[in-house]
């Protein structure tokens, strides 16, 4: 051969070696086919977890590819005439094709997201050999991407280029760029790199995802799961960021239907979604006349009225009101039709016949004039009943009556020429002689006529005298007679606590007056003793041997005593008199105080407007209903309880005992310092227990 042939033919198999070293297939173009049914009718396959793949048709005039996806595979890869059909799983983003002599195109990443079930045309090129000599000096310049969002996966020529922001020396000419990042669509181009000025391009990815805006009617806090997955949400509730597509969404709510929905969500796209939630259940409307604590198959659902839904099925619906026969319904409640249900409890009652000599005295029942004597009053309820008799210049006579259901009592009585008294002793228990006559033992209660009396208490040798005067208008009938300054300190005996038996019994607790009063609820007790009076500083003394009261009497109640303190005091106390003394539960101390009018506190209870700012001798004021002084006003009373503001909602309703925990004490009653308000039966006060307050101060309680 002629060697001046030799070196180009030389340089030409070099060149063509290095020439067909590098890849010769490109993707002129790749495209959706919306409406062709291939993968999910003609020739459907399904991938591992058994969902349809996509097929992307290969349009090429080459055979011998080899194919390789991304992370999730290649199902399978079929030769058809003129092109490959090749099955993915849906979400696929690259695709690598290799071929021996055409060489590889690596991680070309599908500029549209693969979809479940859908079709895709890919046409490749393969280019021509040509033979190229270039310099060793290569000509580049700088690319700089920035993309919105930051942090998009980069792809230059094709090749993997990290993540944005993108800056790196690439050689001069034309390149091609791809961006994604999850819930954004792609974004391909192609940049042309001049020698003279580096390019910046500021890329902006358009959203693929959406927003859903969910409300409920008529009711709202329901519950949101998107795709069987809870997101955490109730509604009205916004859902951010909602890749594009089809989405199910479910939303439950308790006694509604549970409602699932397709949602189509479209890239940009702000979607608000109401859902109509239809009732499980049937509106019930219950009226009680009179007003009655109102029971659904046995629980306590409110007094007066009650309206709120219930699920189909048969209930008991009753009214219930002290001194009545409950009324009672059975009825079936059907989804979708309201009810409204009418009670009427009937009063169980009977009737009083009253006699006085002399006639004409004034009958009052529960504090109401019934007319005057004789009379006989009817339809009276059933039950206890106070019974007043007054006529001028006798004593008013004070009667405690029973009616029974059906039946007709019959009072005959005497009025006495005097007035009705009360004779107290301390301690309770003393033998008692009124102008030198015994009339039994402390406390008393009976009539003086007009005029002056001498009254004695007498035990073993020791004798108290008072003398006192009955008048015909005004004037005490209340005495009180002591032998606590002739007792020796610390003898229990000389300080017996003085008690009132209170009966077992049932009653409404709580009022509308405060929030930490509500709800009013039906609450039952057994029956128990309780102090006649607070605790007085000469009783404190005899036990503890010293006097903690800011207001420093013997018979004033003691102050200045801490919730513990007391414990210590009724411990010594129980160990010395072998009783079990202890704090009233704040049932127990709202049950003994009775239902005291403001408008007569006055005559009751010693608070800021008559107090001068200062307690006062115990049982000096008027007793209540029970014949217990100063439960209102005086001094703030402990109770055994732990407070909480919203306990009546879980309180017990038999012999409730209040919290198991808490932060301070319940303190009930008022004092001298406080405002009329605070000294409703029904307030509630409270105090951490290691307090002591010149307000403060108790009462005590034994068991039966």
């Amino acid at each position: 051969m002629n060697t001046r042939y030799l070196l180009p033919f030389l340089l030409l198999l070099s060149f063509s070696g290095i020439l067909f070293a590098q890849p010769q297939i490109s993707v002129k173009s790749f495209e959706k086919r919306e409406n062709d049914i291939t993968a999910r009718i003609e020739a459907p396959k399904k991938d591992q977890n058994g969902d349809l793949c996509a097929i992307i048709k290969v349009v090429t005039t080459q055979t011998g590819f080899i194919w390789d996806s991304d992370a999730l595979g290649i199902i399978s890869a079929d030769y058809k005439t003129g092109e490959y059909w090749i099955y993915v799983p849906y979400g696929a983003k690259r695709l690598t094709i290799k071929h021996e002599k055409l060489g590889i195109l690596r991680d070309y990443m599908y500029p549209v997201p693969i979809e479940k079930a859908g079709v895709y045309i890919m046409e490749l090129t393969t280019g021509k050999v040509t033979t190229t000599v270039e310099d060793e000096q290569i000509a580049s310049q700088w690319l700089v991407i920035n993309s919105d969002p930051t942090g998009s996966d980069i792809y230059i020529d094709d090749e993997p280029a990290n993540q944005t922001p993108y800056q790196n020396e690439l050689p001069v000419g034309k390149h091609t760029y791809n961006l994604s990042h999850d819930f954004y669509l792609p974004t391909a181009g192609i940049v042309d790199l001049k020698p003279d000025k580096k390019e910046v391009l500021n890329l902006t990815l358009k959203p693929n995802f959406g927003k859903l805006t969910i409300t409920t009617t008529p009711e709202t806090s329901a519950t949101v799961s998107l795709d069987d997955v809870a997101t955490g949400k109730t509604t009205p509730c916004v859902l951010e960021q909602l890749k594009a597509g089809e989405h199910t969404v479910t939303i439950r709510l308790n006694m509604y239907q549970t409602v699932t929905q397709k949602i189509i969500i479209q890239p940009g796209s702000e979607i608000k979604q109401p859902v109509t939630l239809i009732p499980t259940f049937a509106g019930v409307k219950i009226n009680t006349n009179p007003a009655s604590d109102i029971f659904i198959s046995g629980e306590l659902k409110g007094n007066g009225t009650w309206t709120g839904p219930l699920l189909p099925g048969v209930y008991t619906f009753e009214a219930r009101k002290e001194k009545y026969t409950t009324a009672k319904e059975k009825r079936k409640v059907t989804m979708g039709q309201p009810l409204t249900i009418n009670l009427q409890p009937v009063p169980k009652t009977g009737g009083l016949k009253i006699i006085t000599t002399p006639p004409e005295a004034t009958i009052s029942i529960d504090g109401e004039i019934k007319g005057t004597s004789p009379a006989t009053l009817r339809n009276l309820f059933a039950g206890d009943h106070a019974l007043t008799l007054s006529l001028a210049g006798y004593a008013t006579t004070f009667k405690n009556i029973t009616i029974s259901e059906g039946e007709t009592a019959r009072v005959t009585e005497t009025l006495v020429n005097g007035r009705a008294v009360n004779i107290n002793s301390e301690p309770a228990g003393s033998m008692l002689f009124i102008d030198g006559q015994s009339v039994g033992q402390t406390p008393y209660s009976g009539s003086l006529t007009f005029g002056n009396h001498i009254l004695r208490i007498q035990q073993g040798d020791k004798k108290v005298e008072k003398s006192v005067s009955i008048s015909q208008v005004g004037g005490e009938t209340t005495f009180s007679l002591s032998f606590v300054s002739q007792s020796p300190s610390g003898n229990v005996n000389s300080t017996i606590i003085e008690m009132v038996t209170i009966k077992g019994g049932t009653f409404q607790m709580g009022s509308k007056e405060s929030r930490d009063e509500q709800p009013i609820h039906s609450v039952t007790l057994n029956g128990f003793n309780i102090g006649k009076t607070e605790v007085t500083q000469a009783q404190w003394k005899s036990i503890m041997g010293s006097n903690p009261g800011n207001f420093k009497s013997d018979n004033l109640p003691v102050e200045n005593v801490s919730w513990d303190d007391v414990q210590v005091f009724i411990g010594k106390l129980n160990a010395k008199s072998g009783k079990s003394y202890r704090l009233p539960t704040e049932a127990e101390w709202e049950y003994a105080a009775g239902k005291i009018d403001e408008t007569s506190l006055g005559d009751y209870a010693w608070y800021d407007v008559n107090s001068n700012k200062t307690t006062h001798p115990v049982g000096t004021k008027q007793p209540n209903q029970f014949g217990l002084y100063d439960m209102g006003g005086n001094v703030w009373e402990w109770c055994n309880d732990w407070y909480e503001a919203d306990s009546y909602s879980k309180s017990q309703p038999e012999n409730p005992k209040g919290p198991s925990a808490g932060s301070s004490r319940v303190r009930r009653g008022g004092s001298w310092l406080d405002s009329a308000s605070y000294s409703r039966s029904t307030f509630r006060g409270n105090a951490s227990p290691v307090l002591r307050s010149y307000t403060s101060g108790f009462r005590l309680v034994l068991d039966l």
